[in-house]
């Protein structure tokens, strides 16, 4: 699978599982992929009143609180789409999120590394 394959369906996933799992629909998701670890930033995933609320240190923390909770109770759910896209084992994961902007992260450590199909230089292909 092409790295942006992979970053297209792994958006999918956490798009689906945000949704059905944590009730979170981010306007816009980024994928970045490193041989040892993934990381998914969600934009837009706070409603407004969240926001709003945020601004308070302690409704904050609960916020956030709330958010790792439930991403901790689902996220075998999460990890086993992973680890059946990647063909690598998630090791661990979490969740943070950011209530006054609004924007959250996840990430996840894999065993071993990605594989990617090796791109053959055209000069190897001929001999040169």
């Amino acid at each position: 699978m092409e790295n942006s394959d992979a970053r297209a369906k792994i958006s999918e996933i956490v798009r689906e599982y945000g949704n059905e799992q944590m009730g979170i629909r981010p306007k816009a998701i980024s994928v970045d992929i490193h041989s040892q670890s993934v990381i998914v930033i969600l934009e837009g995933v706070s409603h407004p009143a969240e926001i709003n609320m945020a601004k308070e240190r302690f409704s904050r923390e609960l916020i956030e609180k709330m958010y790792s909770e439930l991403f901790n109770v689902s996220k075998a759910i999460l990890q086993s789409r992973m680890e059946r896209l990647l063909h690598r084992s998630v090791d661990r994961s979490f969740f943070a999120i950011e209530p006054l902007f609004g924007n959250a992260v996840i990430v996840f450590f894999l065993s071993g590394g990605l594989q990617y199909p090796k791109i053959v230089n055209q000069f190897d292909a001929i001999g040169t």
